[in-house]
């Protein structure tokens, strides 16, 4: 969903767990902190379109996925693609392939 709502900025990666993940990826332009915005489920990234406009227009750096099983993102069959641990893990590789070291971040449910 992400991709429909901002395709100029949005990007996939597919990680070293063999899935693919779509987000969207905005550079801070100040000294503004990086945003990662988690959505809930059942949800995507598009959930956070406002926010997206809002943050960006300030400076901030957003990181907004698409989360496993969503949108834009893969969605395996199997349960245990699903855990909590793994999805933890491919949402920090997304942080390091974008370079990103700190976040503040913003869920809902």
């Amino acid at each position: 969903m992400a991709a429909l709502a901002f395709p100029n900025i949005t990007t996939s990666a597919k990680l070293s767990s063999g899935v693919t993940y779509s987000y969207v990826h905005i550079p801070p332009n100040h000294s503004e902190p990086y945003l990662l915005f988690l959505h809930g489920f059942p949800s995507s990234a598009y959930d956070w379109r406002r926010q997206i406009e809002y943050f960006s227009e300030r400076g901030y750096g957003l990181i907004v996925p698409d989360l496993l099983g969503y949108g834009a993102t893969d969605k395996p069959k199997e349960k245990e693609a699903y855990r909590l641990k793994k999805m933890c893990d491919e949402v920090v590789e997304i942080l390091d392939i974008c370079g990103v070291e700190k976040v503040v971040g913003v869920g809902h449910d």
